[in-house]
């Protein structure tokens, strides 16, 4: 199964335009290397003149080779984010979405209604040692009837505690008008502004309930909304450690400032994840990976959204060799190597009537 990534190699954080400012300060520094004195010069030390001339010419050769091969690692590169770009690019959705979001205020809309997290189950579960574990984890709460939410708590070697949540993707496409907050409304303003999603709202509020505290460390795992969510919570955490992000098929790209390890598995042929308007950044903390699926893979209309067609691309994720894959998924695995379950536990969701 062919994968496309980029970023996660902390060798290579430049920019597309640093690279080609660095390229163009070599071809001017060739430029006037070869720029000839004034005669006056010339005479004046005709033999030194001739040694730098000699000399110079070798150091020229060279400063065209670098700048050569500045352009082409650019291209090389760059080459899928810039299909990315090719693909989808609408900067103004998040401002879109704030708009929809204050308009819909203005008409009365009860978007910033109360909500509760409810626990529901308390078990013990095994600790995830790979991308392909965590998608199963992931899948098993989006199948259930009700909005839940997972969080998962394990300690380490040293005492030290961390947590893995896990936030399933949009299941009602009403506007605010349902319980349910993992819909339209929520979605909306997940993607306008950092915390004023009501399902943002209700995995922060599970959190704080599931005894996480300022010490403790989250890895956060979502699909879709769910994944908008956990990155909105990431980038900004409350009363807690962000440790690492996973997302399937959700728009994440309108986040510049997550510090974490980030993962960001997309299907080329799923639209979700272009309605952040814009490419993933390339940083050394955050690998893009991509795939086409096919129709084959799941019977869902949306088939290049579905959790079962993105559990191909998990397996192929936890068998990739590519460096910056096996960077990030080293970073967010080993933050559980040879910790210990202390338990599971799962939150029912819900918009609270006034």
């Amino acid at each position: 199964m062919s994968l496309d990534s980029y970023g996660g190699n902390p060798d290579i954080v430049a920019t597309r335009e640093e690279i080609e400012r660095v390229a163009f300060e070599i071809k001017l520094c060739a430029e006037e290397l070869t720029a000839w004195p004034a005669l006056e010069l010339l005479l004046a030390d005709p033999l030194h003149q001739l040694q730098f001339r000699v000399a110079s010419s070798g150091i020229h050769q060279k400063l065209e080779r670098l700048h050569n091969h500045c352009l082409i690692a650019s291209e090389n590169y760059f080459g899928t984010e810039a299909q990315i770009h090719r693909r989808f690019e609408l900067s103004f959705v998040p401002e879109l979405a704030r708009l929809v979001s204050n308009l819909a205020s203005s008409a009365g809309w009860e978007l910033d209604r109360n909500v509760s997290a409810t626990l529901v189950s308390e078990s013990t579960t095994s600790r995830p040692d790979s991308i392909t574990k965590m998608l199963d984890r992931l899948w098993a709460l989006s199948s259930k009837q009700d909005p839940t939410i997972g969080i998962d708590i394990f300690t380490g070697p040293t005492g030290t505690k961390t947590a893995v949540v896990y936030i399933p993707g949009t299941q009602s496409m009403g506007f605010g008008d349902t319980a349910n907050p993992l819909d339209m409304a929520s979605n909306i303003q997940a993607m306008g502004s950092v915390g004023s999603a009501a399902s943002e709202k209700a995995v922060l509020l599970a959190i704080r309930q599931a005894g996480i505290n300022s010490t403790d460390e989250v890895i956060l795992v979502g699909h879709s909304q769910g994944g908008m969510v956990a990155a909105n919570i990431a980038e900004h955490p409350t009363g807690f450690i962000a440790a690492g992000l996973v997302t399937f098929g959700a728009p994440i790209a309108q986040l510049r400032n997550l510090k974490a390890p980030v993962m960001a598995i997309e299907h080329s042929n799923d639209p979700v994840p272009n309605l952040s308007g814009k490419a993933n950044p390339v940083k050394k903390n955050w690998v893009s990976v991509q795939r086409v699926s096919s129709k084959a893979e799941s019977n869902a209309i949306l088939f290049s959204h579905s959790l079962k067609s993105y559990k191909n691309t998990a397996i192929a994720v936890d068998g990739s060799l590519d460096f910056g894959i096996k960077n990030i998924r080293s970073q967010l695995l080993e933050k559980l190597s040879g910790a210990r379950p202390i338990k599971s536990l799962e939150f029912q969701i819900s918009r609270e009537s006034r």
